[in-house]
């Protein structure tokens, strides 16, 4: 039973132009020939790298023939020499390039039948669009057509530069004439990433022991590589109808970076929130991007306001151009991430007016409530209406409080002042007034019932959270919108939005849930690199919960936005981040790995990091250029023992520091050792008695013990498992892991202390899968079920949960984790109703009366949500879908509280027992937890709060 404990509600999208699908076929990179030129020689380890995309020359010729129709000759000579006959109206061939390119095509003829023949070019992204008509790259609405060369006689064609395909993989040549054209040559000038000598020589690189996440590297840099393009080569706004034109201006400088390498070729503010980071994690190019943002400042409103979208799309006085309170933020956040990377202060200064101007504008928009409102309402997938939202708030934190960097960096001292209370302020009614503690989540608006995917993961990438309990709240939440193939999108009902999802990784990674962010990039971005349906090679602008593409032909598969993991995996699973030009972190994301190395580029010179984990150590190695300063990371995983070690020197032992090795300083927050002071040079780090703890999913609501637990241990006490098996320690909320012997039922077994101040329990997990579960499959076999519903992999109370359509195999590659290392696994289908005390209280669009919690699902997928006995059940009321698509019904817990098995006094009785005990109060789901020496009243004024209003409670004992 899979129950996360949130309330959403779903939005329509406002704006025609962002989601997308790409397909695959067989991985061609190796294939790929050249024409003429000579590749430049390898200069970095990505240079060599076999899983770059990157062409090795900027003349290209296809690798294989899709698709014949009509008569063709000899297809095959197109790839391999020769000429190739095209015969009869209509007749065409489709050549693929193995991969997402872009650029001019040439063509060569040999002999032609007559005066007058007509050779089109249609282009495609995808295998579902190939043809003679060109998928949609202009407008969504409207046809691109093929382009056309007259052929009159043997000679040469060359697209003209205005039609400039910016994104394809397949081009199709076909005979719009009566007669014959022999083809004898396909070349194709590759135009992305215009200043780069060689295009493969990227300065940084990533590298791991998993080769799926490192392709998505690659793939992800491949994609804003490919949005990367000559600033006179944009979309127009003035394209006919039918056809496209690519000829607008759209910054300055030699290179821009875009949105799309197919559409829109346009600056658009919010993709640069992940394409610009991924730009300079891979790439180190940092120049398109400021140009990106620099179009953007020149297209500022009097009123300093940011456009939507750069030129051609943006436009002064166009109705649509200053639409956005969100994307105007963004270019303020882009602007400090800029910074980040570069100390180009010189820059910054040169836009200062303008930035602080837009500042003053959004300051402008802060309501009564102390929270920014929105008025300017355009976003991605975002319900129509502004209000106080959740992800304006969280980007106007992230703003401010990079402005206070920028203002130090200029000297503005006043400003850095103001700015830096401004920002304490919004987050202090952020935190009143839109967190829900009952979802675990933020809420939207204060009065909304959707928690949006994006804004979520705004708040805890950009520090809008006040506690690390928070950021783990939302991690751990959020968890609970993913299928086989990605995290399902609140906001936008139906779509896995590749850009939120982004958001996302770096969420789950700053809340340390590492194996979680591996599991959803090996999900919804394998999915994205091997579907049978796309480039194979970048990502996507989004797609349907199904897979399907969302988008028809417009959609883009080469979209910046969606290039997440290649700056996640650099910043947090790598480890090096930068926080400034010339100090960083090195503090590494182990997840399920054993080996990760790399490189950033600062202004200083390149930084490279290693590190390697085996059972008990964890060993790393650091290069830093002179002039750079770095805190070095050591996960404990909460073990105070741990022995650090730095060129040889014990720096960290009995959880204290030891001066030695240049290092300044050293601490801990229980999860990390941290040292600082690392100065040019190199450290070879070597820690002992780090034991990495299995993370794994548990299935249970917020707040309550998974069904199937039985009681083992009171605090204190030991609890011993039969084998590897899920023990939970707490009262109400609990920690839970792994454990293979006795252990003793106390906080530091656990690491972690669930509920402060209250007397707690330890449980064992049922053996094999979940309760009420039934197994469907054994690992490496093939689970098929009817329809859609929800999966669990795992054994022993450790798990991953997935939504499956029809058949799944039963692998750790096919749930993107391995929840218990070195035991067998099996998969479970889990019950129709959800397994525990739960009973329906009314079908879909009826109401439940019963107050208290409330699961609103079917098929193992459900949300759960408190009520008051008035709420319908339906989607408005929960806010998510749980299984999109599927009718569903609502249950109420009827039961006692999960691992509390005895009432013990009725509500204004007296709860008796001896010794110290914990007791919860309440009724259907809703208690509150509290620790008592002695008999105590089973009243509300002794457990302080009443969980459950209107309702008759009681009191209730472990035993």
């Amino acid at each position: 039973m899979k129950i996360v404990h949130a309330r959403l509600r779903g939005g329509q999208f406002r704006r025609a132009r962002r989601l997308a699908l790409l397909g695959v076929g067989t991985l061609l990179l190796a294939s790929i020939t050249t024409s003429g030129a000579t590749a430049l020689p390898a200069e970095s380890p990505a240079a060599s790298d076999p899983n770059n995309f990157a062409p090795a020359s900027r003349t290209l010729k296809p690798v294989a023939v899709h698709q014949t129709i009509g008569t063709v000759a000899e297809p095959g000579n197109l790839v391999t020499g020769g000429a190739a006959r095209l015969s009869g109206n209509g007749s065409y061939v489709v050549l693929d390039f193995g991969k997402e390119v872009g650029g001019l095509v040439s063509l060569r003829f040999a002999g032609v039948s007559g005066v007058g023949r007509q050779v089109g070019l249609a282009f495609s992204e995808t295998a579902a669009y190939v043809g003679t008509n060109s998928d949609r790259s202009s407008q969504h609405q409207r046809e691109d057509g093929a382009i056309y060369a007259s052929v009159d006689a043997a000679g040469a064609y060359t697209m003209p530069k205005e039609k400039l395909r910016g994104g394809f993989r397949y081009l199709t040549l076909f005979l719009a004439s009566d007669g014959w054209v022999d083809v004898n040559d396909v070349t194709l000038k590759f135009t992305p990433d215009p200043d780069r000598a060689n295009l493969r020589d990227y300065p940084n690189y990533f590298r791991s022991n998993d080769d799926l996440l490192n392709k998505l590297w690659y793939a992800g840099a491949y994609t804003v590589q490919t949005n990367t393009i000559a600033p006179d080569t944009g979309r127009t706004a003035d394209a006919p109808n039918p056809g496209w034109k690519n000829a607008a201006v759209i910054g300055p400088g030699t290179s821009v970076l875009t949105d799309g390498a197919k559409r829109d070729r346009t600056v658009w503010p919010g993709d640069l929130g992940v394409a610009l980071p991924t730009a300079y994690a891979s790439l180190n190019d940092t120049k398109s991007s400021r140009n990106a943002l620099e179009a953007l400042y020149g297209l500022q409103g009097a009123d300093g306001m940011l456009p939507y979208a750069g030129p051609e799309i943006g436009q002064p006085g166009k109705v649509d151009t200053y639409a956005s309170d969100t994307y105007h933020l963004w270019t303020l956040v882009g602007t400090g991430l800029y910074h980040r990377y570069t100390d180009d202060t010189a820059w910054v200064r040169s836009v200062w007016p303008k930035y602080t101007n837009a500042m003053h504008y959004s300051l402008g928009k802060i309501d009564g409530t102390g929270l920014l409102n929105v008025t300017k309402v355009a976003d991605w997938g975002q319900a129509a209406g502004g209000g106080r939202k959740l992800s304006a708030n969280a980007l106007l934190y992230g703003a401010l409080t990079s402005g206070v960097k920028l203002a130090d960096a200029l000297g503005d001292t006043a400003r850095a002042t103001a700015w830096r209370q401004r920002a304490a302020a919004v987050k202090a009614e952020a935190n009143t007034r839109l967190w829900n503690p009952a979802t675990g989540l933020y809420r939207d608006t204060p009065d909304s019932d959707l928690h949006p995917q994006g804004g979520n993961s705004l708040a805890v990438w950009l520090g809008l959270t006040d506690g690390v309990a928070k950021d783990s709240s939302v991690a751990r939440t959020l968890t609970g919108n993913w299928s086989a193939i990605g995290a399902v999108t609140p906001e936008y009902p139906g779509v896995i939005g590749t850009f939120t999802g982004s958001l996302e990784l770096v969420a789950q990674l700053v809340a340390n849930n590492d194996t979680a962010a591996l599991a959803l990039m090996r999900r919804e971005w394998g999915h994205m690199l091997n579907s049978p349906n796309g480039t194979n090679s970048t990502f996507w602008e989004s797609f349907h919960f199904d897979g399907a593409p969302y988008y028809g032909s417009y959609m883009s598969a080469a979209h910046g936005w969606s290039s997440g993991p290649t700056n996640a995996l650099t910043f947090f699973v790598l480890g090096l981040n930068p926080s400034d030009a010339t100090r960083y972190d090195f503090v590494p994301h182990l997840g399920d790995l054993t080996h990760v190395e790399g490189n950033i580029t600062t202004p200083k010179g390149a930084v490279k990091g290693s590190w390697d984990y085996t059972p008990g150590t964890f060993t790393s190695t650091l290069t830093a250029p002179a002039g750079t300063t770095g805190r070095i990371g050591i996960p404990t995983y909460g073990s105070p023992s741990v022995k650090v070690m730095v060129n040889g020197a014990t720096v960290w032992s009995d959880g204290k520091f030891q001066p030695g090795a240049g290092l300044s300083g050293g601490s801990s927050d229980g999860g990390y050792i941290y040292l600082t002071g690392a100065g040019g040079g190199s450290y070879t780090v070597t820690a002992t008695g780090v034991v990495r703890t299995e993370k794994f999913d548990i299935a249970v609501p917020s707040g309550q013990l998974p069904p199937g637990y039985t009681f083992c241990a009171s605090e204190g006490q030991t609890c011993t498992p039969n084998g590897s098996q899920v023990v939970a320690f707490g009262a109400g909320s609990h920690e839970y892991r792994v454990v293979s012997g006795p252990v003793t039922c106390e906080v530091a077994s656990f690491a972690k202390d669930p509920t402060p101040g209250v007397f707690k329990y330890c449980y064992l997990a049922p053996a094999g899968g979940p309760a009420g579960a039934v197994k469907c499959a054994s690992e490496n076999d093939v689970c098929r079920v009817d329809g859609r519903r929800a999966i669990a992999y795992g054994t022993n109370g450790a798990f991953r949960f997935m939504t499956v359509n029809d058949t799944v195999p039963c692998t750790t590659a096919a749930f993107g984790s391995d929840p218990l290392q070195g035991t067998t696994k099996s998969c479970y289908v889990l019950p129709e109703a959800p397994a525990g005390a739960w009973e329906k209280c009314a079908d879909e669009g009826a109401r439940c009366a019963a107050a208290g919690l409330q699961a609103f699902g079917t098929k193992g997928s459900y949300w759960t949500a408190k009520s008051d006995g008035t709420a319908k059940c339906e989607l408005g009321t929960f806010g998510t879908d749980p299984l999109y698509g599927v009718v569903k019904s609502c249950f109420i817990w009827a039961g006692t509280p999960a691992g509390f098995t005895r009432e013990c006094a009725a509500e204004n009785g007296t709860c008796s027992f001896s010794g110290t005990q914990t007791v919860a109060f309440g009724r259907n789901g809703s208690y509150v937890y509290k620790t008592f020496t002695g008999p105590t009243s089973c009243v509300e004024g002794a457990f302080g709060t009443d969980p459950v209003y209107g309702v008759v409670k009681s009191c209730y004992l472990v035993s």
